[in-house]
């Protein structure tokens, strides 16, 4: 599934670190590989993000209108729980969905945001319901499991290559993405359990 001409759905991804500062981990390469493909060509911006005020900072950038057009997908590349997600260390470093959706909170129509996180998709249903009313984005997805890095890696390529030739207009189109997906990486797709959630 090819990226159309006329698609634009550049990726903004904001990025923790995941074993200490000296650990040169990134999902950088799998963007920097979606940007090279001359059958996709997704523009990207990559920020390594290690503290929640540089987490609020891009976060508030990607909102604004200037990457609306631009950059709908955020990818959002931390440790996580179910419902939550990683920012920084210590005390106080989890961002619950809740917490998010008050970040983003009616700015994200028309976008997609994808958790490549360990079980922060295994929330109730309700409350990734209550995350798409609050921020409007089109779609939510990531995965309910523990996940080892190479293999989450590998389907977030998988994830936002493909989202490159799904329409960011109809619902349809992106649940078509979704079983679409299931069927070409069956295996991944059930081992890191992962889902996609649409707005009604």
């Amino acid at each position: 599934m090819a990226k159309k001409k006329d698609q634009k759905k550049g990726v903004f991804c904001l990025e923790g670190p995941w074993w200490g500062v000296k650990d040169r981990t990134s999902v950088e390469p799998v963007l920097r590989l979606l940007e090279t493909l001359s059958d996709y060509r997704v523009p990207y911006l990559h920020f390594d993000v290690g503290t929640r005020e540089e987490f609020d900072f891009y976060l508030k950038k990607w909102v604004g209108a200037s990457f609306r057009e631009t950059h709908p997908i955020l990818y959002l590349a931390f440790h996580g729980d179910s419902g939550e997600i990683s920012v920084g260390e210590g005390r106080g470093a989890s961002v619950t969905l809740d917490e998010l959706a008050e970040r983003l909170e009616g700015g994200c129509k028309g976008r997609v945001i994808h958790f490549g996180s360990c079980a922060t998709a295994a929330a109730h249903g309700r409350e990734l319901k209550k995350f798409l009313a609050r921020t409007e984005a089109l779609a939510v997805c990531g995965y309910r499991e523990e996940v080892g890095w190479l293999e989450s890696a590998a389907f977030d390529m998988l994830v936002l290559g493909r989202l490159q030739g799904a329409s960011f207009v109809q619902v349809s189109s992106l649940e078509k993405f979704d079983r679409e997906l299931r069927s070409t990486a069956s295996g991944l797709h059930k081992e890191l359990g992962f889902r996609m959630w649409c707005r009604d």
